[in-house]
């Protein structure tokens, strides 16, 4: 926690290092989207531009590639920060899912329905929010195998039959849709468009949610956050040594 010139006080949300690996990802992935749908329809009107800066050469394919060893290496990373570093196992423990997001996601219906007064109070990860996680980590492995099948395609045929060949491609095609769908609707209207929010959630830029973020989004968290600050602050008052002032004796 922190305070800036008008006293307000701040939160760290993410690290440099998070912060690092979502720019990576994000931008990977953008690319991976506009390479991987200009390579499946090469005939539509917004692919025209990039047939025009290829030649005869596949610059497509290539880039594509690229992304995908970048995104690849990028969650070997990840997989070795949340495994060995204590912040990452800190932010494994609160992804995984628990007794009470199923509390959370039905105290949030019944806000939206009207029968409550306030929504609930999320810890660090709201159900939501651990969805979209591990939403990311499994379209990230089914990409990868089926993309990686695909790239060695002579390879992989000495494994499976030609037709398995054809459903890794249906499936590629598929989650590539899923995942893009996800990221620019529901991502980015938590992110961007969430009238609470707009322009932008700030936090992927500096990593800090300000406390009226944080009583909104993260309210448990924050009430845990508080009490342990209390905690600590009387702590300290009971550690610090008393000084008497008075006459020494002759």
């Amino acid at each position: 926690m922190s305070n800036n010139n008008n006293n307000h006080e701040y939160y760290e949300r993410w690290t440099r290092v998070e912060r690092y690996q979502h720019w990576i990802l994000a931008v990977s992935f953008i690319i991976l989207v506009i390479t991987g749908f200009a390579l499946k329809y090469p005939e539509a009107a917004w692919v025209q531009p990039l047939l025009l800066l290829e030649g005869q050469f596949a610059l497509r394919g290539w880039i594509h590639r690229i992304a995908a060893v970048v995104m690849v290496v990028l969650s070997c990373y990840h997989i070795g920060y949340m495994i060995f570093t204590p912040r990452g196992r800190f932010l494994l423990k609160a992804f995984a899912p628990s007794r009470q997001d199923w509390a959370d996601l039905k105290d949030n219906f019944r806000f939206l329905l009207g029968k409550r007064s306030a929504p609930p109070a999320f810890d660090h990860f709201s159900y939501m929010e651990k969805a979209e996680y591990w939403a990311l980590v499994w379209g990230t492995v089914v990409m990868a195998v089926t993309g990686f099948l695909l790239w060695f395609e002579n390879l992989a045929l000495k494994i499976f039959p030609l037709w398995m060949m054809d459903v890794f491609t249906v499936i590629h095609l598929y989650e590539a849709w899923l995942a893009t769908l996800a990221i620019f609707v529901w991502h980015f209207y938590y992110v961007i468009f969430n009238p609470e929010i707009y322009p932008l959630n700030q936090s992927m830029i500096d990593g800090k949610m300000s406390e009226h973020e944080m009583e909104r989004e993260h309210g448990r968290e924050l009430a845990r956050l508080r009490e342990k600050a209390e905690e600590m602050a009387q702590v300290t008052m009971k550690e610090e040594p008393v000084i008497r002032v008075g006459r020494d004796s002759v």
